[in-house]
């Protein structure tokens, strides 16, 4: 049976935002509305007259009460709870204000959230949290990671950018969002509604999921490329794997993290660049340049004490560093000369991210610094398989450039790239390629810019330009 997955919101959605803010506002600030037609309490009700400490601390309160007794919109629960017992799985995607915060409002914006669900007795097959000043972005990563066939939202930004990417959304009707339309936005005015538009969403083919050669799956129409993803998507969600040996992996990696964080700060000072576009959500790939051995450590020290899974060669199990790797249990070992080797590799780390866990690879597949040909290039090639990885998972990938310059290093995050089912893997994997370079580069400019050392920087720019001229006269080695 297929199963039809659902992305939904919270507030807006699960409970009457607007008409809570417009009585909440009422009650604490004693003033009439300025604008019915406001998003949020502040943007209702002109308070820019109140001292900012008064206003914030009012704000606080009304964020509190809302969250802790608002009741859910009629028809919310019930809804969820008959069609989650015909096929279909819904999933709260929540860009709930704090929520993302690392501090004591973080905690207690997840903790309310989570504890009005319990009380409410909603039940979602998962919680993806994003952040709320990127939700736009971090609920296209959740929705297309997840493989939704709709989504459930109201606030007007989120709908519209995820209707531009091609998600279908259905928009809780709402003043504020009145003047928002796009082909992919269906408005709702209640949950019975819902039921019915998601009851009659088209079912997909029925003949399950059978693994296609790449020279297969180009011979597709794209409709039949999409069809196929999302089933290969589904696979890979219902793939038996071993969550336990992960839980107890990722549990060794941040105590390893906080038992070497110390040393390696002693080895390497490392400034991180770009860090907004990390999501706050797992479920994603992360994809860097290699130029050496202790590439990992100076990732590491960015990136924070975040556990990943990725790929290591066999050879290197016995030394320290793969050793290391070895003992969290995140690592997969591949026998690069073995194709067998290679793909059920590949597929076991799709499991892992269609299972939501963050997976970290060097798509140049070996150290630059390994050969005389690669220390004299600007980056090497990258080869096809995360590109294939991201489509397979509907995962986004996060380009990070790590740069060194003795002890010190830069390490920059780029913005995510995301892989269609018709999108051809040879202009992705070029695309990716690119980010990363031009992300690198950007690392050089600053450091040499910064040690006012132009020789340095002119003969890296020539090396740039070199590895652009040969990027295009390759043609992306289709």
């Amino acid at each position: 049976m297929y199963r039809f997955i659902i992305g939904c919101d919270c507030d807006g959605v699960l409970t009457d935002l607007y008409t809570h803010n417009v009585r909440a506002g009422k009650e604490t600030f004693r003033r009439e509305p300025v604008d019915l037609n406001g998003y949020g309490v502040d943007e209702i009700y002109d308070v820019s007259d109140i001292h900012v400490v008064w206003r914030y601390t009012k704000a606080v309160g009304i964020f509190r009460r809302y969250c802790q007794t608002e009741p859910a919109r009629e028809g919310a629960l019930s809804v969820i709870n008959e069609l989650s017992g015909q096929g279909f799985e819904f999933h709260l995607i929540s860009a709930r204000m704090f929520a993302d915060d690392r501090g004591i409002l973080g905690y207690l914006s997840r903790s309310w959230l989570m504890g009005w669900l319990e009380r409410n007795d909603f039940r979602f097959n998962s919680v993806q949290l994003c952040s709320e000043k990127l939700s736009p972005r971090d609920k296209l990563q959740a929705c297309r990671k997840l493989g939704v066939d709709a989504m459930i939202e109201d606030r007007p930004d989120n709908a519209l950018y995820l209707a531009e990417n091609g998600i279908h959304v259905l928009m809780f009707d709402a003043p504020y969002n009145s003047d928002i339309s796009h082909e992919n936005i269906t408005r709702v005015h209640s949950w019975e509604e819902i039921r019915q538009l998601l009851m009659s969403l088209p079912v997909p083919s029925e003949d399950g999921y059978s693994r296609l050669e790449r020279e297969e799956i180009a011979e597709l129409t794209d409709e039949e490329k999409k069809n196929y993803f999302r089933l290969y998507q589904r696979h890979l969600q219902e793939a038996p794997f071993d969550s336990e040996k992960l839980l107890r992996g990722e549990g060794r990696f941040r105590r390893l993290y906080r038992l070497l964080k110390l040393p390696v700060r002693m080895f390497f000072c490392v400034k991180a660049f770009g860090k907004k576009n990390i999501p706050y959500q797992n479920g994603f790939i992360i994809i860097c340049n290699h130029c050496d051995s202790f590439d990992q450590y100076r990732f590491g020290l960015a990136f924070g004490n975040r556990p990943f899974v990725g790929y290591a060669a066999k050879e290197i199990r016995d030394t320290f560093r793969g050793r290391l790797f070895d003992s969290t249990g995140l690592g997969i070992f591949i026998d690069r000369n073995s194709k067998e080797d290679k793909h059920n590799a590949a597929e076991l780390m799709a499991v892992y991210v269609a299972h939501d866990k963050v997976s970290l690879i060097f798509p140049e597949g070996t150290r630059k610094n390994k050969t005389p040909e690669g220390r004299a290039k600007f980056q090497n090639r990258f080869k096809p398989g995360t590109a294939v990885l991201a489509q397979k998972t509907g995962a986004g990938i996060l380009p990070v450039a790590c740069n060194a310059f003795g002890r010190r290093a830069l390490v920059r995050f780029g913005e995510m790239i995301y892989v269609s089912p018709t999108d051809d893997i040879a202009e992705k994997t070029a695309e990716t390629e690119a980010a990363v370079a031009k992300l690198s580069m950007e690392n050089f400019e600053y450091y040499f810019s910064k040690k006012n050392n132009k020789d340095e920087l002119e003969r890296v720019r020539a090396q740039y330009k070199e590895y652009l001229a040969g990027k295009e006269l390759t043609g992306n080695d289709k």
